[in-house]
């Protein structure tokens, strides 16, 4: 922990490094929660009061007055595909700074523990908790991903890649795709079956032996393999992979996240 006393200073909240762009800090503008200056990626200055809300794009809410071309997502990047030094990097809010107030640098990985603060008296740091966004916003980097579509088919984009049908790679959705496939044969096939503990009725599951180049079908001998797809019997197992094929088969198998 990182204690920084406050009897002597008025802590403020202003950061040193980047502010976060997110939908939040947008809507906080718009109420007037939060004035201050915009910075886009080539060097621009714009200042929180000529931000808009586009009433007609929701994908793609944000707008400046001065600019009615380029709408803005919730994260902060353009809609002009391609030109990325439109997008918005920082936002510096409006302070009025004080002789007797202390900035200090919070780091990354870091937050303000309000409760410990207020009970010790102090300014606390506690870690700061990882989330799925933050893990996308790192993973993905402004790089193409890939997402699913409705159709089940596959496109790439730059923008909002924080969905759960959103991957890293072409392969791994593939993966995913295929193993989904599996799950619904398996769910018609079983005909509402399902393993129990009470009976060690276990049921069966497919796998690759890479050294023959072939799927084997095995039995399970308990819910160790609650990753994999199951079957009431050998047959139904062996009857899935003829109805979807060797190469899906396959796909559904590989190792995801490696």
């Amino acid at each position: 922990m990182c204690l920084v006393d406050t009897k002597s200073f008025l802590f403020t909240s202003k950061l040193i490094k980047h502010m976060e762009i997110n939908k939040q800090l947008f809507e906080d503008v718009l109420a007037g929660k939060l004035k201050g200056t915009f910075v886009l990626r080539n060097g621009t200055k714009l200042d929180s009061s000529l931000l808009k809300r586009n009433e007609h794009f929701v994908e793609r809410p944000y707008g400046f007055e001065c600019n009615n071309d380029c709408n803005y997502y919730g994260n902060g990047l353009s809609y002009i595909i391609g030109a990325r030094e439109f997008d918005i990097i920082d936002f510096i809010p409006d302070t009025d700074t004080k002789e007797n107030e202390l900035t200090i640098e919070i780091p990354d990985n870091k937050v303000v523990d309000w409760e410990e603060s207020k009970k010790q008296n102090k300014i606390v740091l506690k870690d700061k908790q990882l989330t799925y966004r933050d893990i996308c916003r790192k993973l993905f980097n402004n790089e193409a991903f890939y997402y699913i579509k409705p159709d089940g088919s596959l496109g790439s984009a730059f923008v909002n890649g924080y969905t759960p049908t959103c991957g890293k790679t072409e392969h791994q959705l593939k993966c995913i795709l295929a193993k989904n496939q599996l799950a619904n044969v398996a769910v018609y096939l079983n005909d509402g079956w399902k393993p129990t503990m009470s009976t060690n009725d276990f049921g069966y599951f497919i796998f690759r032996n890479e050294n023959y180049n072939n799927f084997w079908i095995n039995a399970c001998d308990d819910y160790m393999y609650d990753s994999n797809v199951l079957f009431k019997s050998k047959e139904l197992a062996q009857q899935a992979i003829e109805i979807l094929g060797e190469e899906t088969i396959k796909l559904a198998l590989e190792p995801l996240g490696i």
